[in-house]
């Protein structure tokens, strides 16, 4: 394990501090499961198209030529 230190609101820090009680593990427990969860649930960025991850596109591979983004839309 690595050791890190952050800097949180004092709001936070309370809420964490309750969250961590009522599951019955340390904060420092609390806060590696929301991390681990945050990084597991994130989406992948988009290095090589920045303009695809800023617009919302679908999944990497999706069509976008001329056409295509009515048919997925409104069918064939």
């Amino acid at each position: 394990m690595k050791t890190i230190s952050i800097t949180i609101d004092e709001h936070l820090d309370d809420a964490a501090r309750l969250e961590a009680k009522r599951r019955g593990i340390s904060k420092s427990e609390l806060i590696r499961r929301g991390l681990f969860h945050m990084l597991q649930n994130s989406e992948p960025a988009h290095p090589d198209d920045p303009w695809t991850a800023l617009a919302g596109f679908g999944p990497k591979g999706l069509s976008v030529e001329p056409g295509e983004i009515d048919d997925l839309l409104y069918g064939s």
